[in-house]
């Protein structure tokens, strides 16, 4: 019953969240493309094709995370659609996965376009990465015997307490689903307590870890070295509003003892680059754009990446990494590419929805943390006046990396013995 009025109550809604939608792409025009396919109008040719997996990632950083799996299950002859909620990971999939795997926006969760996307695709197996829990998409799943799994799963005290006021359609959600791979066991044993059958938990920590660098990243980053020349460069990496300004306060005063340092700026959403632009100018400093593939001159203070797909490249030139989302109150975003870069890494305070993760980086000392602009300063100074002391927090990052690795590898032999077992019974 409770899914039925969610039903309606989502039906209710739809006109808002499409306003919402054209409202965003008056900014980020890419809102506006295969809006269809949001109502499950997706033309995938079903005949003579290996089993298909469906893989749900929301938006850039799920996608990064689970790109290596998905490359994995391609290897194994698997015709893999990745699903995304947002043009950045659409763009991801596109720059990570090219024609490897198919791919689309995921329905909205309603009944008629989750079936349509479903009768349209026909998947052997739905991956969800993450806690993207839909009741409609999971039940319409279920009730066609297509193996349905969370992977990489977390779930916070605050999210247990959420699901657990709607319990009974939680439940159901968790009785329909065949697997849920959990990050850590205090999180596997908040979906235990909401109802998941202990049979269905496997713990297996983060696929995060199992990140690998591009195998063109020795390349890139030596025509970007071209491009910047020999330079101490700090990135701030996937910032939002507010935080460019954080930034460069606590580097400029870093000038006076560092004058050949660079600070490269990459906005989360490569939409604001003209206001970013417009602001550091006004601010005094000499702006190069990425894309007007300029060289950057020794009065050069900021080079803008206004490019999407390539931060992890600009990871290779840096000296220290400040990754954004986290000195305002978003949550932070993913610092793996930037470990996996050797990369020192600092965040602000806000990490939310990275909690667990940079957790174990900060305890470890394989990472830092700045409550505020003054402070983010005194750490900047330390670690450019020390290369030891860069090394010695890469080193502790690697440390924490290696230490967590093996979930990409559990996971793989989840999803392949899941539709293995499919196979033999029908």
């Amino acid at each position: 019953m409770l899914r039925l009025v969610y039903s309606f109550l989502f039906y209710l809604v739809l006109p808002a969240v499409l306003v919402r939608l054209l409202w965003r792409s008056i900014k980020e025009p890419t809102y506006r493309q295969n809006l269809l396919q949001r109502f499950g109008f997706v033309n995938f040719e079903k005949e003579n094709r290996s089993p298909l997996i469906w893989v749900h990632s929301v938006s850039a950083g799920e996608t990064i995370a689970v790109a290596p799996l998905v490359r994995k299950l391609v290897e194994r002859g698997y015709t893999v659609l990745v699903t995304t909620m947002t043009p950045t990971g659409r763009e991801r999939v596109q720059s990570l996965l090219g024609d490897s795997v198919l791919h689309s926006y995921v329905p909205y969760d309603l009944p008629s376009a989750v079936s349509r996307f479903l009768r349209r695709t026909r998947p052997d197996c739905l991956v969800i990465i993450d806690t993207e829990l839909w009741p409609n998409i999971i039940h319409q799943c279920a009730a066609r015997n297509t193996k349905t799994m969370l992977v990489n799963a977390r779930l916070s005290a605050q999210s247990a307490a959420g699901y657990r006021k709607i319990s009974s359609l939680t439940r159901s959600m968790l009785m329909d689903m065949d697997y849920i791979s959990a990050q850590t066991a205090a999180q596997g044993q908040r979906f235990l307590d909401l109802g998941l059958a202990e049979e269905k938990l496997l713990i297996s920590g983060s696929i995060k870890f199992d990140q690998r660098l591009p195998k063109d990243f020795k390349e890139n980053v030596a025509q970007l070295r071209e491009k910047v020349g020999d330079r101490l460069v700090i990135i701030g990496a996937s910032t939002h509003a507010g935080e460019e300004e954080i930034i460069l306060s606590a580097c400029r005063p870093l000038r006076d003892s560092h004058e050949e340092l660079l600070l490269i700026l990459a906005p989360r959403h490569p939409h604001r680059s003209d206001e970013v632009a417009t602001w550091a100018e006004k601010e005094g400093e000499t702006l190069v754009r990425h894309s007007d593939e300029m060289k950057c001159v020794d009065s050069t203070t900021v080079l803008l990446l206004d490019t999407l797909g390539e931060l992890t490249y600009f990871y290779g030139i840096s000296d220290i990494a400040i990754i954004g989302g986290s000195f305002v109150p978003v949550g932070g975003h993913n610092l793996m590419e930037a470990a996996c870069a050797n990369v020192p890494i600092i965040m602000g305070p806000y990490l939310d929805h990275i909690d667990d993760i940079a957790s174990m980086f900060s305890e470890k000392g394989g990472m830092l943390i700045a409550q505020n602009a003054a402070e983010l300063g005194r750490q900047l100074e330390a670690l450019l006046s020390s290369v030891q002391e860069r090394k010695d927090l890469v080193a502790r990052a690697n440390a924490v990396l290696k230490s967590n690795q093996g979930a990409l590898e559990e996971v793989e032999n989840l999803i392949v013995q899941s539709i293995a077992r499919a196979e033999l019974s029908s």
